[in-house]
């Protein structure tokens, strides 16, 4: 089982930005959260990472804290950048890349 920053029964805080790091050596993520219902994962990207496209069964929500993402749903491109929120439905096909050192929380939420 994987290690979760955060126990479902407990209320606490953390600073996020040391939790992940871009890292030259891949992609760095960390799970923040695991629960029945879903589950949180910090993400950061390096200048020139990417995730070929690939689907997921659960409602996703891309929430982008620094840099900017270049993801394509459906064969569409989008770009988002800090601040802004996304969500995928079950199944969509999609591919992330970011061209400068990025970061987001990746929140999956069972359909």
């Amino acid at each position: 089982m994987a290690f979760s920053v955060f126990q479902p029964d407990q209320c606490a805080s953390v600073p996020l930005a040391p939790l992940a790091t871009p890292s030259t050596a891949g992609i760095t993520s960390r799970t923040l959260l695991k629960t029945n219902g879903g589950k949180a994962v910090l993400f950061a990207f390096d200048a020139g990472q990417e995730l070929t496209e690939h689907t997921n069964p659960n409602h996703a929500l891309i929430q982008v804290l620094t840099g900017t993402l270049h993801i394509t749903l459906d064969g569409r491109p989008q770009t988002l950048g800090p601040g802004e929120l996304l969500h995928m439905p079950p199944q969509l096909p999609h591919a992330v890349r970011a061209d400068e050192p990025s970061t987001f929380l990746l929140t999956l939420l069972a359909p």
